[in-house]
């Protein structure tokens, strides 16, 4: 629901990760997204505090771990 406010960053991130460019290290390290509660939010309180480090994990690995599926075969005889 909220791809809009958080994906180009965690595009980023994973781009870099799959390219090697980016330690996967970073991973430990949390991004903290305030999603609003409310339109036009004016207090802390009407945030909602999402956390993306699992997110993270799992998309990194699960775009790392479909690349290896594409080449593994042609490496790996039966």
């Amino acid at each position: 629901r909220h791809w809009d406010i958080c994906g180009e960053e965690i595009t980023k991130v994973v781009i870099k990760i799959v390219e090697g460019t980016e330690s996967a290290a970073c991973i430990n390290e949390i991004v903290l997204v305030l999603i609003p509660k409310v339109k036009n939010p004016t207090l802390l309180s009407q945030f909602r505090p999402i956390s993306l480090c699992n997110v993270l994990y799992k998309i990194a690995s699960k775009v790392i771990s479909n690349w290896l599926k594409l080449i593994l075969p042609g490496i790996i005889s039966e």
